[in-house]
């Protein structure tokens, strides 16, 4: 029984030189009571036609996507160091997000770091896939890991940040955040960049909101959009593009359309705590 599948979101076309390449959808059931029985349908999106110099996101085989039968729900204290640096001081970035990140931890990789809730596990993908795997297991998340580990090793280049929910709303899709390097054209606003991303999606998202974010120390745009396909299960994606001088940092946060608005404040506020520590090696 095909319990999860894999949705290819694309990417930002670069029409002569680079590409803003979009994360990888995972997409699958868990084996809880209440999925049992049900089948994750699959939701069709069509590839872009991209550049030579495009960096292509790899695909998985979705037969691959089966839950482990050992795994079970029961969420557990991490006894394992998930992925990146934690810090287990308390987050304070300001006085009022505080009170609304009580068991947060956060996490670094060289380039970036920032808060998460403490059901996430996070790193970097090609360095860390065995250590997130390892904490996903210990926090009772029933995912096809193997699969998993394979497709954070085969992120390409640019995604230097992955993160994963182990907590399962909607039984057809996983929650994760990706954060990933790219640059405007010469000339290009924020607004014309996110606007970039609308274009480049809009064969397969229709757009739900476009908006500039309030920020002390970056310019950023957020983009919400939804999966226009009316089979399998409907998906809500949130761009922030974040700006740091030439570079722009796009956190691609992905999840069930019926969570979204139960989880968008907390990826405001994940977005809210980013630093960006190095520039891309």
């Amino acid at each position: 029984m095909k319990t999860w599948q894999i949705a290819l979101l694309g990417g930002m076309g670069l029409l002569d030189c680079l590409v803003l390449a979009v994360g990888v959808v995972i997409v699958f059931s868990s084996a809880s009571p209440r999925s049992t029985g049900q089948v994750a349908e699959a939701i069709p999106t069509a590839e872009p036609t991209l550049p030579a110099s495009a960096v292509p996101v790899p695909t998985v085989d979705a037969s691959l996507f089966t839950p482990e039968p050992s795994a079970t729900l029961n969420y557990l204290f991490p006894t394992y160091t998930p992925a990146g640096t934690v810090t287990a001081d308390s987050p304070t970035p300001t006085a009022s997000a505080t009170s609304s990140m009580e068991g947060w931890v956060k996490y670094s990789v060289r380039e970036v770091e920032l808060w998460m809730p403490g059901s996430f596990v996070a790193g970097n993908p090609h360095t860390d896939a065995k250590a997130i795997v390892a904490s996903l297991k210990e926090k009772g998340a029933n995912y096809n890991f193997d699969s998993i580990e394979e497709e954070l090793k085969a992120s390409t280049k640019n995604y230097v940040f992955w993160g994963i929910d182990s907590i399962q709303g909607n039984p057809a899709i996983v929650t994760y955040m990706a954060i990933l390097y790219d640059y405007l054209h010469p000339g290009e606003t924020m607004s014309d960049y996110a606007t970039r991303f609308i274009s480049t999606m809009s064969g397969d998202y229709m757009l739900i909101q476009q908006s500039s974010v309030p920020s002390p120390l970056y310019e950023i745009d957020q983009v919400l959009m939804e999966t226009k396909s009316t089979s399998g299960t409907p998906m809500r994606i949130v761009l922030y593009a974040v700006r740091d001088q030439n570079i722009v940092w796009d956190v691609l946060c992905i999840t069930a359309a019926d969570e979204m608005d139960d989880r968008l404040p907390a990826f405001d506020l994940m977005v809210d705590t980013l630093r960006v520590l190095a520039a891309p090696q």
